[in-house]
């Protein structure tokens, strides 16, 4: 059986779907709330710190559009009889629940043109509280899935694709909530330059003069789709441990870069 396991009769689209149809279903919401996003930026001529109000919703729809069909692929790595398990369940619900929760309140605030992070009024401040409570849920729903897969996979996977898809979720859940938990405590992704996103690189914005954390958390949460791509390139076993040896250590070099104020480009 090859990595992508793909049914004869179906793409690639209809196979996530037939893997796990609510998640699919979601990621396609996003979608939408991402092209909704991008027609907003042509219209309205609001920003909000240096940017296009509605940049921080369509970041975050894409990369929840990722995060949900990546997770939709990794049900069908799991055991027939795990995929209806409490704990998939559980990864399942919490995730839809917390990704909608943190789309919807920061779509909200954009288009109140008000900050959905490190918000200053009253209602901004707790709610961003339980954004970051939710974002938590997120990062380790993902590697819970990520240790079902490592544990209670479908013997019928390859097993470089099972050993791709599982380290990938748990080091994209512990190294986002690592970098994630960074950018909440210090109250800021920047470290020294302007906090201002302005003239920053597109489309993610990152810091052209000092160190911007955000780079290493983008690094983190994509270990998920860089491992299953090594392995879909023809990585055994032992390549893709070494290959998630080698996207942890790019993951925390950013991170120590950006701790020391180093932009990712002059």
């Amino acid at each position: 059986m090859t990595a992508l396991a793909l049914h004869p009769r179906r793409s690639i689209l209809a196979e996530i779907e037939a893997r796990q149809k609510f998640l699919t279903r979601a990621g396609w919401a996003m979608l939408l709330v991402l092209l909704a996003c991008l027609a907003a930026m042509t219209l309205d001529p609001r920003t909000l710190n240096g940017v296009s109000v509605w940049v921080k919703p369509a970041k975050f729809a894409a990369s929840f559009l990722a995060w949900l069909w990546t997770l939709a692929w990794a049900w069908g790595v799991l055991a027939p009889q795990v995929r209806e398990a409490w704990t998939a369940r559980l990864v399942l619900w919490g995730t839809l629940a917390t990704g909608g929760f943190e789309v919807g309140w920061i779509a909200l605030r954009a288009a109140l043109g008000q900050p959905s992070h490190f918000a200053d009024d009253a209602v901004g401040s707790v709610m961003y509280g339980l954004m970051g409570l939710a974002a938590l849920g997120l990062v380790a729903f993902a590697a819970l899935l990520g240790l079902l897969v490592l544990l209670r996979p479908d013997p019928a996977q390859p097993r470089p694709w099972r050993l791709a898809v599982g380290l990938g979720l748990v080091i994209g859940g512990v190294l986002g909530g690592v970098t994630g938990v960074s950018i909440s405590a210090l109250g800021t992704p920047h470290i020294g330059g302007a906090a201002s996103d302005a003239g920053n690189l597109a489309p993610f914005f990152w810091s052209r003069d000092g160190g911007d954390l955000r780079v290493a958390h983008f690094l983190g949460i994509h270990a998920m789709q860089a491992l299953p791509a090594l392995a879909l390139l023809g990585a055994g076993a032992g390549m893709v441990w070494l290959g998630a040896a080698g996207w942890t250590t790019l993951a925390l070099g950013a991170y120590a870069l950006a701790l020391a104020g180093v932009p990712l480009s002059p």
